[in-house]
């Protein structure tokens, strides 16, 4: 599968993961009542696609909020391209996207950042 796709709720968020372009983007809200359950397509997707990544593949964050469990799973998530960047396979970034009023967010990113060994930006944005 080439594109997947979640359209965003208020309790999801939107994802869209993209094979030929080597773009996968996250954002609005991750409120899962059971994460591991709304997350096991995305995770089985990205396990496909780290069989064969793209050269440069871009990990976009734009998450106003996201609960407990689901920071648990972008962590691991982002630990899985970590083990393929440091093999160096292709080059990995993430774009991390924040509102210039939320600092709970340019933390989170920060956090990441700071756990993940991956290129990181931090990117600030005016509602």
């Amino acid at each position: 599968m080439d594109v997947f796709s979640i359209k965003g709720t208020s309790q999801y968020p939107e994802v869209l993961l993209d094979r030929i372009k080597g773009r996968l983007e996250f954002s609005g809200n991750s409120l899962p009542e059971d994460a591991k359950v709304f997350f096991e397509p995305i995770i089985a997707w990205i396990d496909n696609y780290l069989q064969a990544p793209c050269e440069k593949t871009i990990i976009s964050f734009r998450m106003n909020y996201y609960n407990t469990p689901s920071s648990r799973i972008l962590f691991k998530l982002l630990k899985r391209f970590e083990e393929i960047h440091k093999a160096g396979n292709t080059q990995i970034a993430v774009e991390w996207y924040f509102a210039d009023d939320d600092i709970d967010m340019k933390d989170a990113g920060s956090d990441f950042s700071e756990n993940i060994k991956i290129p990181f930006e931090l990117k600030s944005y005016s509602e």
